[in-house]
């Protein structure tokens, strides 16, 4: 009896302190979180034109105008307009939007299409737009490569699309020694061509290096060992294991691609590999993911997996914004505007294998134990004192 009334008594307490108390809150806010560069980027808007796609009272719309309110607040003739886009499939198609809430922010008759509430990937698009520099990013189809066709899980076509839509000036083309690039091209990205290339291809490649021409290499454990050439061209040695499954990356060696990112990577069997170049990525025994390295006016960046950008890990923690990343420190735009995720360190819930096996261990086992030594002993109590 005594210990039910003392069990009700701590749930009364409980809820009138949860009522009658303050919650104390450590909030960030946008201002908090916001650099000088990117102030000064607001203050150059004289006039901006919000499309969002999303009904004006649906949960979609407010998440959205909560993302807006700061922004909306620090530009003179700021304009958003909600649109209802299900109730207009054509546009919905000609647009691209997939999901609500997603939007297209227009600067006079320059746009970019922002897919995420994300305010670094706006402060970048809006940079963009007001910074154009005429540079390509070229595809390198072909070989046994990545499939860049819609609908290919572990293709890039909604990557190539997501960079189409954050105003990147990007092409697919059939990779030949033969091929002639467009004038102001500035990136290759090799989408881990599995079939060897010739004298005459390499030597191709060496020359777009020779010309100022930046390289990516996404590749994978699988075809690394048959690309030679490539491995020598950027300094890797493949080690003799490779990470099977995804593996969650949460911290981030020094190096101006990682500043100021604070969410996870998820990576699908992954190459750890050795290298004399700046590392960007790493393991937990420390070994090397990714790298980077500088030839001349050329950057050259090699990521030991092929498959987070794919169509089906794409929008998994912060593989998109990742990679754009990575694609302006190899246009070499290192004036961008690295923002922090608005929320705590590590709020949010991904995790690697091993944590998932030890919390199902804690949780299914330990607590279970617990519980039925609780139980144990009560009984023992209650056997003993009859």
């Amino acid at each position: 009896m005594k210990q039910g009334l003392m069990i009700i008594g701590w749930l009364l307490l409980v809820m009138l302190s949860a009522r009658l108390i303050d919650n104390f809150r450590m909030v960030d806010t946008y201002t908090d979180l916001l650099p000088q560069s990117a102030k000064n980027i607001l203050h150059q808007q004289q006039g901006l034109t919000i499309e969002v796609y999303a009904q004006p009272e649906s949960p979609a719309a407010q998440l959205v105008n909560n993302f807006l309110q700061p922004i909306v607040a620090s530009v003179e003739n700021a304009e958003v307009k909600y649109m209802d886009i299900d109730s207009q499939p054509q546009l919905k198609k000609k647009l691209g939007i997939e999901k609500l809430g997603e939007m297209l922010i227009y600067q006079g008759t320059e746009k970019f299409h922002l897919t995420t509430l994300s305010y670094e990937a706006f402060f970048n698009g809006l940079k963009r737009l007001s910074h154009q520099d005429g540079a390509w990013l070229v595809f390198l189809e072909g070989h046994q490569g990545k499939s860049f066709d819609a609908g290919v899980s572990l293709g890039y076509g909604q990557w190539l699309k997501a960079l189409q839509a954050a105003n990147y000036q990007v092409m697919v083309l059939p990779w030949s020694a033969q091929l002639k690039l467009p004038e102001k091209t500035r990136l290759l990205v090799l989408p881990a061509p599995a079939r060897p290339f010739n004298l005459q291809q390499r030597l191709w490649l060496e020359q777009q290096v020779q010309q100022g021409i930046s390289l990516l290499w996404l590749t994978d454990p699988m075809v690394t060992s048959v690309q030679p050439e490539l491995s020598l061209l950027f300094d890797v040695v493949q080690t003799d294991a490779f990470h099977q499954g995804h593996l969650i990356i949460k911290s981030f060696p020094d190096h101006p691609v990682n500043q100021a990112f604070d969410r996870p990577l998820d990576l699908v069997e992954v190459m750890p590999y050795e290298t004399a170049n700046d590392v960007l990525w790493v393991n937990d025994q420390q070994q090397a993911l990714a790298s980077t390295s500088q030839l001349g006016a050329s950057r050259l960046m090699v990521v030991g997996d092929s498959d987070f950008l794919a169509d089906e890990h794409l929008f998994s923690g912060g593989n998109l914004e990742m990679s754009f990343r990575l694609i302006d420190w190899l246009l070499k735009r290192d004036e961008r505007i690295d923002l922090p995720a608005i929320g705590r360190w590590q709020s949010e819930l991904y995790f690697a294998a091993n944590e998932v096996l030890w919390l199902a261990g804690l949780m299914l086992i330990v607590v279970p134990l617990l519980l039925l030594l609780g139980g144990l002993l009560v009984w023992f109590k209650f056997k003993r004192e009859r």
